[in-house]
């Protein structure tokens, strides 16, 4: 995918409440350069992951039919996702963020949280200037 300035930034956002993800993929795709796409299910994140060269994943850990932490551990054992940068939005208590970078997430931010610290962490972590080519192949 590509705009006028090069290739769009795609955002997969993994949330299965209907009102959080509508308020992320809008505040993505008001930035320029940014797409996201989402999906509501665990599984269905791996199967949008397969298909689409994600630069940057945004994931409820609560999900249903698999938790976000299980998503992760699944792309931490795929070497074309293994980098792929992984925010989580999560209500969870600090006490588990140790946990959570042990798994290799990049940040997380808690609920309720402030949607311009969302695309803060979108902005650093799939910037505009990376090669979108990176891991592709």
């Amino acid at each position: 995918m590509r705009n006028e300035a090069g290739p769009l930034r795609v955002v997969l956002v993994v949330e299965d409440d209907d009102p959080i993800a509508e308020l992320l993929t809008g505040a993505i795709n008001e930035e320029p350069g940014y797409i996201a796409m989402r999906v509501g299910k665990g599984p269905d994140a791996l199967r949008a992951l397969g298909a689409v060269n994600a630069d940057l994943v945004l994931m409820d850990i609560g999900l249903p039919g698999m938790s976000g932490l299980e998503v992760l551990d699944h792309m931490r054992k795929d070497a074309r996702l293994a980098k792929v940068p992984v925010v989580f939005e999560t209500a969870v208590a600090p006490a588990h963020a140790k946990d959570m970078r042990a798994r290799g997430i990049a940040a997380y931010v808690k609920k309720p949280f402030d949607l311009t610290e969302i695309v803060a962490f979108v902005k650093k972590l799939a910037p505009l200037s990376r090669a979108h080519a990176t891991r592709s192949g």
